[in-house]
């Protein structure tokens, strides 16, 4: 009985030492499972609600560049050292992005949808309100007149004097970056130069801004179809730009004409490889992004990966390429018809973005900074995010056009912005709660292994000191015994 005790003993605590050694090795792929969970898309989940109407909002800076000096410049030719532009701002915004005309595939488990951005002016200071800057919608007759027939040209010179334009312009802020003026020119120009034989030419509405298609209600980007990861979970956040072809054959199918096929910047896969880099696009931008990553960073009590980006590579220089987009038909996506000024490098129109040493009063450490991501790697969270650019634009002579014969040739700055996005309270809490579970899961697991693992070794130290000690009753040794008879009568009898 005493062997089978100690058996039984030894049994529970490997027994004990295996359970925990499975739920460990198991226990990554059940958080993954409850990590899937809390990262669904499909709709009616949490997510989906909040990815739908967003409850936290990226902070935006405009600063804007006050010509100080624009007439006297213009009436005597100085030297380009000579022009004076001001920084103004900040201009503080928050974004309020609402998807629209969302519809789940659910053969490819795929949503598709639509995007609208407002800005909302979050705070009102001293900072002056009006700003003059070049004329960016005579300037962009010109930049689109130069390639154009004589005869275009010369009347596009003429509109401009018929509706009195200058070189430069001033306006409130409000509509420089978002409301934009009424030109009935532009009406005009569209007629022009929007024909068939131009249908390459990006046209305007009657009104210009720097971020005129993000702050009209009713404007909306083009469509867009991402993948919620059911199928294949480093698939998941993934964004297709299906452009405005109606009429496709294959919904799967998806081709380089079609635009780009990769992460937009707000969801990551989860479980995140840092010797890896990530590509990112953001369309209303223009732009394609590879991040790669820096450091570790704690924000809130969570460790993530930190990644940046020192170069950005507008979608311009993809598309020169012998099978990119300029071997395209007509029918495919045009990239940027939905952003900052709907006249960005995607559509070869004149607005540049500037160096990283054009970012004025920022650290000189933090000036190629234009971007950094902060992931949570286990579960792919956004933590925070910063962008920061700068554009500006060329002002050039034109011979054919009478207002910019006699300018001369200066790089003009026009304004930059930062976008920052901190992953709110609310969201930080729940997130920790899960990390927590994730470590909990892991000392459960842990405890068990070592708790089976210390069973078996007491068992054993416990039966081999029983073994050696020596035994209270010993059946190989005896002891003799006196005893006394007692036989009086007998004795006597044989003595007589």
């Amino acid at each position: 009985m005493g062997c089978c005790r100690w058996y039984l003993v030894v049994g529970l605590g490997l027994g004990t030492t295996a359970t925990g050694l499975l739920f460990l090795l198991a226990w990554r792929d059940i958080f993954d499972i409850l990590v899937a969970e809390e990262k669904s898309m499909r709709p009616g989940s949490a997510l989906y609600k909040e990815w739908r109407r967003p409850t936290v909002h990226p902070s935006w800076q405009f600063y804007v560049y006050n010509w100080s000096n624009a007439q006297a410049f213009l009436s005597l030719p100085q030297e380009e050292s000579t022009a004076s532009f001001q920084e103004l701002g900040p201009y503080t915004y928050d974004e309020y992005t609402e998807v629209i005309d969302v519809k789940f595939q659910q053969g490819n488990d795929t949503l598709s949808y639509r995007k609208r951005t407002i800005f909302r002016r979050s705070s009102f200071d001293t900072q002056p309100e009006e700003v003059t800057s070049v004329n960016f919608v005579a300037l962009l007759v010109s930049h689109l007149a130069r390639n154009m027939d004589y005869s275009l040209q010369r009347e596009l010179s003429f509109l401009l004097y018929n509706f009195r334009h200058n070189v430069t312009v001033t306006r409130p802020i409000g509509q420089l970056l978002f409301a934009g003026q009424r030109e009935p020119m532009l009406d005009q120009m569209r007629k022009l130069i929007c024909t068939g034989k131009n249908v390459s030419v990006p046209c305007q509405d009657e009104r210009l801004a720097y971020f005129r298609t993000f702050n009209v209600s009713r404007r909306s980007s083009e469509i867009y179809s991402m993948d919620v990861g059911t199928q294949n979970r480093s698939m998941y956040g993934t964004v297709r730009s299906w452009g405005s072809v109606a009429n496709r054959t294959n919904p799967k199918a998806f081709q380089p004409c079609d635009g780009f096929a990769d992460l937009a910047g707000e969801l990551f896969p989860s479980r995140i490889d840092h010797s890896k880099p990530i590509t990112i696009v953001l369309p209303e931008l223009c732009r394609r992004l590879t991040l790669e990553f820096d450091q570790e960073q704690y924000l809130d009590g969570i460790m993530g990966y930190r990644y940046t980006v020192r170069l950005i590579r507008p979608f311009n220089a993809e598309m020169t390429e012998a099978n990119g987009m300029d071997s395209c038909p007509e029918a495919s996506i045009r990239l940027g018809k939905y952003g900052i000024l709907n006249s960005n490098e995607c559509n070869g129109l004149p607005l540049y973005e500037s160096e990283p040493g054009s970012y004025p009063a920022r650290p000189d450490a933090d000036r190629h900074q234009m971007l950094y991501y902060v992931l949570e790697p286990t579960t792919g969270t956004v933590l925070e995010s910063y962008i920061g650019l700068a554009y500006h634009t060329v002002l050039s002579p034109n011979e054919h056009i009478a207002l910019f014969q006699n300018v001369p040739k200066l790089r003009v700055p026009l304004f930059r912005f930062e976008r920052h996005y901190r992953l709110g309270e609310v969201k930080t809490a729940k997130l920790r709660q899960l990390l927590h579970l994730l470590d909990v899961g892991h000392q459960a697991a842990l405890a068990g292994c070592i708790m089976g693992i210390t069973i078996v070794l007491l068992t054993t130290i416990y039966a081999c000191w029983s073994s050696r000690k020596p035994s209270k009753n010993h059946n190989d040794e005896y002891s003799i015994i006196g005893m006394q008879l007692r036989n009086d009568g007998r004795n006597d009898q044989l003595m007589k």
